[in-house]
């Protein structure tokens, strides 16, 4: 059972890192795309007055990610400093040479390091990169909530047509509400296959983990690494889930700002009303980065999933007891 178990977390480890680079060359055109959306698609929504917001929420989101990158290389480094093979390297190898030696030893750990530093480190970037994609669409819809409050009252009483001015300025409003809906729609077709195998995967290796954790694992050393390996494969699923209930969460916002507005705009014209309240309604529907359409992304999700892998962990371990 330890090797199996060793076995389906070297297999799980490699195969998050060779599916997330055959996915970043598949969408590597949709990834560009989402790259330059804020100034291809948004710039022409933006204001002088909405730059404080952006750098001010860029500022928590670059902290947020840099302390998970260094979670990354901080288990990384700890992986790679305590031995458990009995040549005394980081991972268990089957190696066609005599790994005592110096020279043996000292090419076998360097592999074992490169090995680790770049399938994790390369993971970590690369959820760094897609919770950046997610943060943007949430900040214009911040942004967007901020407008639609404001739409009438920066209205000036001196305009010759104060309704055809918020008539300009709902419009405006709506298709970046729409543009935000496309590049969405965009990142959820991107990262939607992607996060459903993750997902898959990191409950599937927490399960064999835990199981080995609770029943096989022999001195401080090898539960520490255990524990960090749980650790690492939970922070690539929280990262999303965290960032996608906040998209959910500033979406549905957006009816809410819709719906303060309604009554400074009491007198506007049955139009602006009948636009208003299509915009309402379609924000309703909050905006969610899911699991290929099973499950969205978000702390509920996050929790139903460690609940999962729990429960497969509780019934490995009853069969084992019964075994016994």
């Amino acid at each position: 059972m330890d090797v199996i178990i060793l076995l389906v977390s070297t297999i799980n480890t490699a195969s998050i890192w060779i599916i997330r680079m055959v996915h970043i060359a598949v969408f590597e055109r949709d990834f560009h795309k989402l790259a330059v959306q804020v100034g291809h698609d948004f710039a022409e929504f933006l204001t002088w007055q909405d730059v404080p917001v952006i750098r001010a929420k860029c500022r928590r989101v670059r902290r947020f990610t840099l302390g998970v990158v260094w979670f990354g290389v901080s288990a990384c480094s700890y992986f790679l400093v305590s031995p458990v093979s009995p040549e005394g390297l980081p991972f268990i190898l089957a190696l066609p040479y005599d790994a005592t030696t110096p020279l043996g030893f000292a090419v076998s750990w360097l592999f074992c390091a490169v090995t680790c530093l770049y399938t994790v480190m390369i993971t970590m970037a690369l959820d760094a990169l897609n919770v950046t994609l997610i943060t943007q669409l949430r900040i214009q819809l911040t942004l967007l909530s901020r407008k639609i409050v404001d739409l009438a009252k920066g209205t000036s009483e001196k305009t010759a047509d104060p309704n055809g001015e918020i008539h300009s300025r709902l419009k405006k409003c709506i298709r970046h509400h729409q543009t935000i809906i496309r590049n969405a729609d965009l990142l959820e077709s991107t990262l939607g296959a992607m996060l459903l195998g993750q997902s898959i995967s990191i409950g599937a290796s927490t399960c064999f983990q835990m199981f080995q954790l609770a029943t096989t694992s022999n001195g401080l050393k090898q539960v520490g690494k255990s524990v960090c390996y749980l650790c690492e494969m939970f922070s690539e699923l929280f990262v999303y889930c965290w960032f996608g209930d906040d998209l959910i969460t500033e979406s549905q916002k957006v009816a809410v700002a819709v719906y303060d507005a309604v009554p400074s705009l009491q007198e506007c014209p049955l139009p602006i009303k009948r636009s208003l309240m299509l915009l309402m309604n379609r924000a309703q529907r909050p905006l969610s980065i899911t699991a290929r359409g099973f499950f969205p992304l978000c702390r509920e999700s996050f929790v139903s999933v460690a609940n999962v892998s729990y429960s497969f962990f509780a019934l490995l371990r009853n069969f084992r007891k019964d075994d016994e």
